[in-house]
């Protein structure tokens, strides 16, 4: 008997299929407690591992190891790492996508989300999306979506189409298709208004600034990540590491810290103090100033403490995990 090797797809990734002696089986990596083995009936001469769960040849489709009956391998390929199918039927990575018309479908960004796969799709009905970070497995209809034609995708989680702009797929309330433009960190506005993701600004548009790490103003308010701030904003400045001033208070990621302006001292990788605090952006670090020194690449310590950005331990502590 031979090794059984893992099979790997187009893209040189392993799949959960191994092959050993002309025969294949799905056999993923798994827990010890687990036993996944599923023999496939496959041509290996034709065969085509599309994805980790996905292989074919010229007559069958398996996902993961189980033949889909009635399925042609014809045009079955990967979208993107969120669909796979052909023109009968198309798949999520958590399995059917439930796609009204499969053979009108089309994918509408590259499939990748933050963490994981997630995109847009649709066909000649529906605009769909889909997210691995949910326990439903198939594609969500955006309902309120009614002609998927015009329907564009745009930057920061906002897509639009020629009756309603969405966040995340949720509708931003009196936005205005026709002029809605995405700005940055978040924030968006048409010819009327200002908005941060779905939420509406008391704000007025032609005079509102971004002004970097969250912060915005028109001059009066001053806004971090869509939260109006106590804060004057005729005197707002940035001093880095998401840490603003406005000559009275001093902020950091828009939490009001504190310290005062005068004793505020910005440090680096993120850290700052005063004569009796340390900080690590919006927190208060409990350890002692007096012998406090940042180190490099986040890392900082004092006489009793070592310190990873928020996460303060004992030196004692480390030195006894070591004995």
């Amino acid at each position: 008997m031979g090794y059984a090797r893992i099979l790997k797809d187009n893209d040189g990734k392993p799949s959960g299929y191994r092959e050993c002696d002309g025969e294949v089986a799905f056999m993923p990596k798994q827990q010890s407690y687990e036993n996944i083995f599923r023999r496939v009936k496959i041509e290996v001469d034709t065969m085509e591992v599309l994805n980790h769960d996905f292989i074919k040849d010229k007559q069958r489709v398996y996902r993961r190891g189980v033949l889909l009956r009635g399925i042609t391998p014809e045009g079955f390929h990967v979208f993107n790492p969120a669909y796979i199918g052909n023109h009968q039927v198309i798949y999520t990575p958590y399995g059917d996508a439930k796609i009204a018309h499969p053979e009108a479908f089309e994918v509408l960004d590259d499939g990748v989300g933050m963490y994981g796969p997630a995109g847009y799709g649709r066909d000649s009905e529906f605009v769909y999306f889909f997210t691995h970070s949910t326990e439903t497995s198939y594609a969500v209809r955006l309902k309120t979506c009614k002609n998927p034609v015009a329907f564009t995708i745009l930057s920061d989680g906002y897509t639009k189409d020629d009756e309603r702009v969405y966040y995340c797929q949720v509708t931003v309330k009196r936005a205005i298709p026709q002029s809605f433009t995405v700005l940055r960190d978040g924030y968006a506005r048409d010819d009327k208004h200002i908005f941060w993701r779905d939420q509406l600004l008391k704000t007025k548009v032609q005079d509102f600034t971004i002004l970097g790490d969250g912060y915005a103003s028109d001059g009066k308010k001053v806004f971090y990540n869509g939260t109006l701030l106590d804060a004057d904003g005729a005197a707002f400045t940035l001093l880095g590491y998401s840490y603003a001033s406005d000559g009275v208070r001093v902020f950091g990621e828009g939490e009001l810290l504190d310290t005062t302006p005068q004793a505020f001292t910005l440090l680096s990788d993120g850290y700052a103090c005063d004569d009796k605090h340390v900080f690590w952006r919006n927190r208060l670090l409990n350890v002692d100033r007096n012998s406090f020194k940042v180190l490099e690449d986040g890392y900082a310590e004092d006489k009793y403490h070592y310190i990873y950005r928020m996460v303060v331990t004992k030196k004692k502590d480390v030195e006894a995990n070591h004995l």
